[in-house]
């Protein structure tokens, strides 16, 4: 399959993911954050959920509206972010990561997400703001469901991740996995079935200034 943007650490297929993946050599992890068929709304701005120019409409999340099936990705060493949605279809794992996202507690939105792990040791938390246009790093979102660099580059940098050279990202909307990799200096492989953001995706990756 000819990728959609290509470079010396990352590769993007503008695909359905099942059809990618039995064409990919080895990876060693694989660190995504699903649709996890909770039909998120993405109407940001029409909803009124934020009243900065920073927060905007987004199109649906392809695959929001059925149930996430995690089976096909539980063969790798895996982070799969949003398991509470579908935590009966996972193996029993002591392994989690907590994202606290230092939210006021009495808000109505969640105030942290969860991601399931079959490779690293315990419950880990990571305490990173992200709330309305409140959050450092990048100003402006490009992805409904977009997540910090921060928190991706943070959980390649645990003990038991530091040797894990190729990480896939089979959803990868906007590109974020794969920006962390890269700037760690990681090779990493993201298939997007949505062309807006492949094309996203490979402007963010195309960025020559490293975020160390």
């Amino acid at each position: 399959m000819e990728p959609y943007y290509q470079d010396d650490a990352v590769t993007i297929y503008n695909a359905d993911c099942r059809d990618v993946l039995p064409t990919l050599d080895k990876v060693d992890l694989v660190l995504t954050d699903p649709p996890y068929g909770i039909s998120h709304r993405t109407d940001y701005g029409t909803s009124g959920r934020q009243t900065t120019g920073l927060i905007r409409d987004y199109p649906p999340v392809y695959g929001d509206d059925q149930p996430f099936d995690p089976a096909p990705w539980l063969q790798f060493n895996a982070v799969l972010f949003g398991a509470n949605h579908y935590s009966d279809r996972l193996p029993s794992s002591s392994g989690w990561i907590v994202w606290d996202k230092q939210r006021p507690p009495t808000l109505d939105q969640s105030t942290c997400e969860l991601a399931w792990t079959n490779c690293i040791k315990g419950v880990r938390i990571f305490h990173h703001l992200w709330h309305g246009y409140n959050h450092p790093g990048e100003r402006r979102l490009q992805h409904p469901t977009q997540k910090p660099k921060e928190l991706f580059r943070w959980i390649l940098n645990l003990k038991w991740l530091q040797d894990k050279e190729i990480i896939l990202d089979p959803f990868m909307g906007s590109g974020t996995t794969l920006r962390a990799a890269k700037d760690l200096n990681r090779k990493a492989i993201g298939i997007e079935i949505e062309e807006r953001y492949c094309e996203i995706a490979a402007n963010r990756m195309s960025q020559l200034v490293m975020e160390l």
